[in-house]
């Protein structure tokens, strides 16, 4: 009872979030980047939030913040699902020289830090938030590699699989129709932890001041409220709004992918108790 509240409240939290991104036009009183009152208000009737050092209202700006927060999580982690699901599903059921050169290739990307890469190459290059969403995507689909590779080898030798093929069925047929559905559960969690870590990537790099300066994000929030002393300047309104947004949106993602591990890895399960 107690793993089912936890999961209903999780993905309660994520729904709300996806609800704020799609409706921040209508949500948000402001536009993030316009000056809508006097520089450094607290709270009051028209501003939820206060402003911050430029008057900007701070409540719109992590209504916003929301969208490109959760565009880099789910955008970033579809890719790195999808193509790490594609690369171990063709591994593991041809086997072979194809495995071996798909394994060789996964040891030398596994030795690739994502993060400092990604801060050299939006450094210098300053793409957009798309691109660096799916750089992020690409850069993080070897992770996932082996875990659905490993299940396909056990998977490609399964009687029913086995029948198939000596039905006449094609290679291409038997991973979509067999192959696929087995891994889709694995694949499923796996994009709900890379969800979590691609946003706390991106909230990382707007904190270090290197993405879309024309999209607003909880990390330059939190950059530009920590560089003009609002903690020292008891500017509570501006620091902790979007530290909190964060935490929640990260605490409610580890929770589901814990709990959809639970699901499909009774194992997990009993360790855990």
């Amino acid at each position: 009872m107690h793993k089912k509240i936890v999961l209903a409240a999780s993905l309660g939290i994520v729904f709300a979030y996806c609800a704020v991104a799609l409706l921040a036009p209508v949500i948000a009183p402001y536009d993030p980047h316009a000056i809508t009152g006097a520089p450094l208000s607290p709270p009051d009737r028209d501003h939820l939030l206060g402003t911050n050092d430029l008057a900007q209202d701070i409540f719109s700006g992590l209504i916003w913040g929301t969208r490109a927060t959760l565009l880099l999580g789910f955008v970033g982690a579809a890719i790195a699902v999808t193509v790490g699901t594609a690369a171990g599903i063709v591994s593991g059921y041809y086997g072979g020289l194809i495995d071996e050169a798909v394994m060789r290739l996964l040891d030398v990307a596994m030795t690739i830090p994502i993060f400092p890469l990604l801060l050299i190459l939006t450094t210098f290059f300053r793409p957009g938030i798309y691109l660096i969403a799916v750089l992020m995507g690409l850069l993080g689909s070897f992770q996932g590699v082996r875990l659905i590779r490993s299940q396909v080898l056990s998977l490609a030798v399964a009687d029913f699989v086995v029948g198939t093929r000596a039905l006449g069925a094609g290679d291409g047929y038997i991973m979509a129709r067999h192959i696929l559905p087995g891994v889709l559960p694995l694949a499923g969690v796996k994009f709900v932890t890379s969800a979590q870590h691609f946003m706390l990537i991106g909230i990382g790099l707007g904190f270090l001041g290197i993405t879309d300066p024309s999209v607003v994000d909880w990390g330059q929030m939190i950059n530009r409220a920590s560089q003009n002393g609002a903690m020292i300047l008891g500017l509570w309104w501006w620091l902790i709004p979007p530290g909190l947004a964060v935490t929640l949106i990260s605490l409610a993602l580890a929770w589901l992918g814990y709990a959809c591990e639970d699901e499909i890895n009774p194992r997990l399960r009993v360790m855990r108790v």
